[in-house]
């Protein structure tokens, strides 16, 4: 069986040199712990191609090394004291370490004909230069400048014009600018004074003879300083002197116009423009007027209105003709020049915290998820002509506290929990389903007239609203009816793709944790945080009138995940007090305990994280904490009785030695003649095995470079073979997994 990533979503990490755009027309990005690699002109709409896994706590920084052809390696720096030089060889991005005493926040890279120069930044008051000679693969420490009791904040590495020497630039809390010249050694020779808050963005570009530098500052200024060959030997006033050379540094210009900190500056590689981004939401791009020789503002672009906080950062694409942006939420914003004007275009975009759950609709057209980043998000495929790309397609809840678990009633309408006692349920608006139709070429509609166009947030509430057409100049309601055929941009899923809220179920005493909807979908079940058997019990709801219609009472700690059968006849669920518990469906509806475990007959003797049910009904899986997976059915024909009643384990139970089973499911029928089931891990790998009652037999794995770096939370595969947006062929398979590295993948396996 072969494997090959079909989506994932992941947003940036919040961190102002967390992305770069380079010459190869690859962006790298840090997300979580990893550095991501995203082709922006894959197939549609752009995928992630790579993902780098090395770094052990977040990264902070990324920078593609700088060449004049195409770069194969970037730089990354991390919280866990390191920097990684990533070299592309044979397909594969191979790392070498540099080791430092702190947090690395801030990385640049450039090639010189003899080798290679990084710059590192720690949290040490520490700038460290390395350099590797051409053909050698070890980096060596040749500089170590310490900042004394300042912190470096901003860095950037050029040439100086016609010369083979480099100059580095290092923006500090001290609001000034220290420059090093490199002659033998890197060595301080300016300080450039002038911004009155911290400087936040560096970037050096060429003008003719001379050198330009861009500084921004949280003091909402942009200053440009130029550096002009100078052969005066009588003035030396702020003067550069190398031992051929001399450069005079000025003050160019001012340029005002942000009402925010600007993070970042970026040169366009093609054209004199310089782009700016800034927490008041608006990227500008700055043009030189001939005319007048001013710096003038020629395009501002960015977000309105929403719970956005504006940009950290921003780059021009190599040929000029884009930009991308990255929020103070992570999200990516692209946009495209037309010549008429700059043109938001489809990204890719994703969770910026943990993702806690996921559920597939029942015919798999779309993947739904939810997120400590309090967001409940859909995913689909979408085709412009070309190869088929996965986008987020709507944001039908964006809450106040953070989402623990969703469950799919029906193709357009899901229950929903976070860290609050209430189950929320949603509805799709009309808008969603006409938009939904036109991306992913659907051909449902909602029948009724009288359905909510959309859904709004009221100020200080945490429910979604429905509007109606009626209410559209309603100054309460921000949504706005939008016509897409193309995936929306994060101000559109922000604002205008929200779901309207139908009923919210009271019950619980405590934290709602888990949720699970039977196929049919006649019921819900819920389950809260808790530490005593009153509070551990499960409650369940009728979904045709929202009524609470029985409290199955089992276990004594904090049920951790549910499961209906696929018969919708029976409800599984494990805990934290390292029991599953099965309820069975009675002939008058009422589901009554027929089944649990205890310490003589449960094979497990930790948390049991997760459950599943194969596609028959017939058997269902546990896996715990102990890194053991147990396969369990009805043995009609049982005589002995204890708290399992006619069940019993169906095989000998799997064990991953010193691991913890998190995910488990079962694929949606019988694959080379076997069941499979796919088992996520706490260390964030995915194994396949086909299992019988003879035997498991692990067919795939999945290491952390192709699946998660952190926790799997949940695995779900689609409920029909083939791919989703494309065909039904019976030799596809997608698997749908999300991760504590906030990532999401689909995962499409090709059966031989």
């Amino acid at each position: 069986m072969k494997h090959e990533r079909c989506y994932v979503s992941c947003n940036c990490n919040q961190t102002p040199t967390a992305a770069h755009w380079g010459s190869n027309n690859l962006i790298c990005y840090a997300a979580c712990n990893a550095v991501v690699i995203y082709d922006p002109k894959w197939g549609s709409g752009g995928k992630v191609v790579a993902s780098l896994v090395g770094h052990t706590k977040r990264v902070n920084s990324v920078r593609w090394l700088s060449e004049a052809g195409q770069p194969n390696e970037l730089v990354s720096g991390a919280s866990d004291h390191t920097a990684i030089v990533w070299r592309l060889n044979d397909g594969k991005y191979v790392p070498f370490v540099l080791q430092h005493e702190s947090i690395v926040n801030i990385v640049d890279g450039i090639y010189k004909n003899e080798g290679v120069v990084v710059v590192t930044v720690g949290m040490d008051s520490a700038v460290k230069i390395w350099f590797r000679t051409t053909g050698s693969d070890v980096f060596t420490l040749i500089k170590d400048i310490n900042c004394g009791h300042s912190i470096c904040i901003g860095v950037r590495l050029s040439f100086l014009p016609q010369k083979e020497s480099l100059i580095l630039a290092c923006g500090m809390d001290t609001s000034a600018i220290d420059l090093y010249i490199e002659e033998n050694e890197f060595s301080h020779c300016h300080t450039l004074k002038g911004h009155e808050d911290w400087v936040r963005g560096l970037d050096f570009t060429t003008d003719g003879k001379d050198l330009l530098l861009a500084s921004s500052s949280q003091d909402y200024y942009i200053r440009l300083w130029r550096f002009t060959p100078h052969s005066d030997t009588s003035d030396l006033h702020n003067v550069i002197k190398l031992k051929n050379a001399a450069y005079k540094v000025s003050l160019d210009t001012i340029l005002t116009g942000h009402e925010g900190w600007i993070f970042s500056v970026n040169w366009n590689p093609k054209l004199s423009q310089l782009l700016s981004s800034s927490l008041d939401k608006s990227m500008i791009i700055w043009e030189l007027d001939p005319s007048t020789n001013l710096w003038i503002e020629k395009v501002r672009v960015g977000e309105v209105g929403g719970n956005t906080m504006g940009f950290y950062g921003g780059v021009f694409s190599p040929d000029g003709q884009h930009i991308l942006a990255h929020g103070y939420n992570g999200a990516f914003h692209l946009w495209e020049n037309t010549t008429i004007e700059w043109k938001p275009c489809v990204t890719i975009g994703g969770h910026f915290a943990e993702v806690t759950d996921l559920a597939w609709d029942p015919q798999g057209e779309f993947l739904m998820t939810v997120s400590a980043d309090q967001t409940t998000r859909i995913h689909a495929p979408w085709s412009d002509g070309k190869e088929v790309t996965w986008h987020e397609i709507a944001r039908p809840q964006v809450h106040g506290y953070d989402m623990s678990s969703v469950t799919i009633l029906s193709r357009y309408r899901f229950a929903s929990s976070a860290e609050e006692k209430v189950i929320r349920t949603f509805e799709a608006p009309r808008n969603f389903v006409e938009n939904f139709a036109r991306i992913c070429k659907i051909t449902d509609i909602i029948e009724g007239e009288c359905a909510p166009k959309g859904a709004s947030v009221p100020s200080l509430g945490l429910s979604n609203k429905a509007v109606f057409l009626s209410e559209e100049g309603d100054q309460e309601s921000h949504f706005t009816e939008v016509a897409l055929t193309a995936p929306p941009t994060e101000e559109t899923l922000l604002q205008n793709t929200l779901w309207p809220e139908i009923q919210k179920l009271y019950g619980h005493g405590y934290e709602v944790y888990s949720l699970a909807s039977s196929p049919d979908g006649r019921f819900l079940a819920s389950a809260c945080k808790a530490t005593t058997p009153e509070h551990a019990a499960i409650l369940l709801w009728d979904t045709s009138n929202w009524k609470q219609i029985q409290k199955l009472v089992s276990h004594t700690l904090t049920v951790v995940q549910m499961s209906f059968s696929p018969d919708s006849e029976q409800l599984l669920s494990v805990s934290r007090d390292r029991r599953w518990s099965l309820f069975s469906k009675k002939s008058n509806d009422a589901f009554e305990l027929v089944a649990t475990t205890d310490k003589k007959t449960s094979i497990h003797t930790r948390i049991i994280w997760c459950c599943g049910w194969a596609h028959d009904s017939k058997y269902f899986a546990t896996g715990s904490r102990d890194g053991k997976v147990a396969v369990w059915t009805k043995n009609e024909n049982k005589q002995e009785k204890s708290v399992l009643g006619l069940y019993e384990a169906a095989s000998v139970h799997l064990e991953l030695k010193n691991e913890s089973v998190t995910a488990v499911a079962f694929a949606p029928d019988c694959v080379l003649g076997s069941y499979l089931i796919a088992v996520g891990l706490e260390v964030g790998v995915i194994h396949c095995f086909k299992w019988s009652t003879n035997a498991w037999e692990r067919i795939l794995f999945l290491d952390k470079n192709v699946a998660h770096h952190l926790t799997v939370k949940r695995l779900a595969f689609r409920p029909v073979f083939g791919t989703a947006g494309q065909t039904n062929d019976e030799k596809v398979l997608q698997l749908a997994s999300c991760g504590s590295d906030s990532t999401v993948i689909v995962h499409n396996f090709f059966i031989k």
